[in-house]
Formats: structure tokens, sequence, C-alpha cells
């Protein structure tokens, strides 16, 4: 069946006269013949309930613009349809009321996003795409909101590099793929680290997208090299590196990192970026993308000049086995640790030595270039939300 949205009157109804609640405050839908100017969407019925209204939450940027991604909520939306129906609904924290909130809704047909009103969702994802909005108060309360009105909320948080070593050091099988991490709070931290290992990273613990990380080698002829994304500076003595940039590290907070002497293919590099979804009761691998240095080869990720490889070019059997394991031992130890994780990425490596590493957790995975992993990804979260919220999955599309 359909329901419709009516801007003017701000209201949804329905062509059934039929009792139909909608959302999770049980919005009794009105009945109306349906107007060609009203947007339309599918959606499931199921007793007296409709739905799935699924909440995606996002933030205002500065200039009060709505930040999220947009084109991976209109994919949601477009495969919702494709299944058995359903609305995505995305909408700041603070933008919630007692039992509705004004959002925007995709609307496929017109391709475009409507401002709306609608009842609270049945389930929130939360895809705040900022560590400063998560530590303010509007999204502080939206999160005991959800919890107060027994609304199940998931990928609660960033996920702190530190607090995630820590975490992960905890368990024998996941600490033996850790590079050895400590956190930089003075000077001999860094020069004992630095003596200890020749060749280390220094990385954000709130970092993204490989922004802000240096690397620091010992060179042939005794120099220290500094490497970021952009530039290569040389220094005579690690006093000399700590001078220099001590301002600047001490901005934020920072870990240190040995380097990993990862394996090479064709000459250069490479990282697996691993996508992992919730699927009945287990952490499943939903693809694997393949990160390789290029222009630079501080870091591998894209925006810095790294480039795409297919999987297929450098899969072994080794390389599926390890990533089954691990998936799972990861994703049952974040949600103990954060409360429920429907989906995330993993950073992970292998050395020259076949040792494989684990850099990095992601619990709000961007977009990946490769599109069989999206359409995938879309698929799994889809069937996610309809099991969270106790809809019955169709696929209309089979």
């Amino acid at each position: 069946m359909n329901i419709y949205y009516d801007s003017e009157k701000e209201c949804w109804y329905t062509a059934s006269e039929d009792i139909h609640f909608f959302g999770t405050s049980k919005k009794r839908l009105s009945t109306a013949k349906p107007h060609d100017d009203h947007a339309a969407f599918p959606i499931v019925q199921y007793e007296k309930k409709v739905g799935p209204l699924i909440g995606i939450m996002i933030a205002r940027n500065k200039h009060h613009k709505l930040i999220g991604n947009g084109e991976l909520f209109k994919r949601f939306q477009k495969q919702l349809q494709l299944q058995a129906g359903g609305i995505i609904v995305i909408f700041p924290p603070e933008s919630l009321q007692t039992d509705q909130l004004t959002g925007y809704i995709y609307c496929s047909t017109r391709n475009k996003w409507l401002k709306a009103i609608t009842p609270l969702p049945d389930i929130v994802y939360n895809r705040v795409p900022f560590r400063t909005t998560e530590k303010q108060e509007a999204f502080q309360s939206a999160v005991s909101f959800f919890k107060e009105k027994g609304i199940p909320f998931f990928n609660s948080s960033f996920i702190n590099k530190w607090e995630l070593y820590q975490l992960f050091s905890d368990y024998p099988l996941l600490k033996e793929h850790l590079p050895k991490t400590i956190r930089l709070e003075e000077k001999t931290d860094f020069t004992n680290f630095f003596l200890t290992y020749n060749n280390i990273y220094l990385k954000p613990v709130e970092g993204f997208k490989g922004k802000n990380i240096y690397r620091i080698r010992l060179e042939k002829d005794d120099s220290i090299s500094v490497s970021t994304t952009e530039e290569t500076a040389y220094f005579s003595s690690i006093d000399e590196v700590w001078k220099h940039y001590q301002q600047e590290w001490s901005k934020k907070e920072y870990l240190i990192q040995e380097e990993i002497d990862g394996a090479l293919y064709n000459g250069n590099r490479f990282d697996f970026r691993l996508l992992v979804t919730f699927e009945e009761n287990r952490y499943v691998l939903t693809g694997v993308g393949v990160r390789q240095s290029n222009q630079q080869d501080v870091t591998t990720h894209i925006p810095s000049g790294g480039k795409l490889l297919a999987y297929q070019e450098v899969q072994q059997e080794k390389h599926d086995l390890f990533f089954k394991k691990m998936v799972n031992h990861c994703g049952s130890i974040l949600t103990k640790k954060y409360g429920f994780i429907g989906e995330f990425s993993i950073d992970a490596c292998i050395d020259k030595n076949d040792h494989y590493y684990l850099f990095e957790i992601n619990a709000k995975p961007m977009l990946f270039d490769e599109k069989e992993i999206e359409e995938k990804r879309c698929q799994q979260l889809i069937k996610l939300f309809y099991t969270l919220t106790n809809f019955p999955y169709k696929n209309k599309s089979h």
C-alpha cells in the first residue's frame, strides 16, 4: 500500500479506510483520496501498523545547512521502494519534539528532498558527520530521548582511536594484529618511540580521511624525514623535529604508531578497506576495497592521491579467511562496548612477512567507490532496518 504526504497541511494520510498507525508515536493516519501533487510512498503493513519509518540523524554546519551523505540516503530510499516499502527521514538532533520531528524525506518520483513533519521514527541510524556535534547538548539529549522512548538507535558515536587501541589490546586474538601504539603526551614519548622503531607515524586521535598524519623516518644518511600528504621536510636531529612541530602537535591529541612495512603490489604498498554489516545475529563481510599509495605514500586515501584497486587483483584465500574471522570478532566487541553497531569499516594491511594488521575502525563508513559494494551495503542495511523494526522483509525485485 501507499501513504501520502500533504506538504500544505503537513499531514500523512492513506486511501484505505482501515485503521493504520505510523511511527513509534503510533500516529493514526487519516483517510483521504490521493492527490497528484502529494508525495506517495510504498509502505509495509504489519497488523495495524505501517512503516518502517527510518530516521537518519545528521547535523547542521556553522551556516545552518544540513550536512550528511545525501547520495547514500537517496539510495536507501530507492532501495526501500524496490523492496517492500518504507520511508527515510533525515533530521538534525535539535528538530526532535515530544511526539514528532521536522526533517526531510526523499521523493524519488520528483528527485528532490521535501521538508516534512513525521511521527517519531521506528529506528534511528546515527550519521552525524562531526565529532563536535556529538559532544553538544542537543545530540546528547536526543540519545537520551531515544532510549527513554525505546527507539532503537545504532552506531551511537564516532570511535576514539586511542580508546579503540586500548579496547582491542584486551583481546589476545586482536592484540597481535595491532601496530604498537602510544599516546603523545610529552617529548620523551616521541623521542623514545622514534629511537625504538626508527619509522613511525603520528595520527590525530580524532582524525579522519587521512588528514593531519605525519610519517617520520630515519634515513640512510641519518637525517630524519617528516612527510605529510603535501610535502617532505628533512632534519638533522630528533630534537630539531620536535622543536619544529611541537606547537602544531600540541593543538590536538595525537597517537604515535610504528610504521608497518606493508606488502607491495606493482611496487606500491596497499591497504584493505573492509565493509562490515550485521546480519542474522553475526557480523559479515559485505565487501573489500583496496587502496594503493600513488603520488605520495604517507596514506592510501583516495582524496590524498591514493589509487583504487579491485580486490580480485590481490585476493588470496588466506586474506578471505582472516577477514571472515576478524569481522565478527571486532563487531561483537564494539557492540559490547558502544551499544549496537549496524555497520562499520576496518582499515587493515598485510606486511612483507604475511602478518595482518588492523589500523582503524570507522563507525560511520563513507561511500565506497566500488559500485557493487555500495549496492550490497544498501541491501544489507535495508534488511537490517526491517529486522530491527519487526517489519516483514519482502523483496519485490525478485
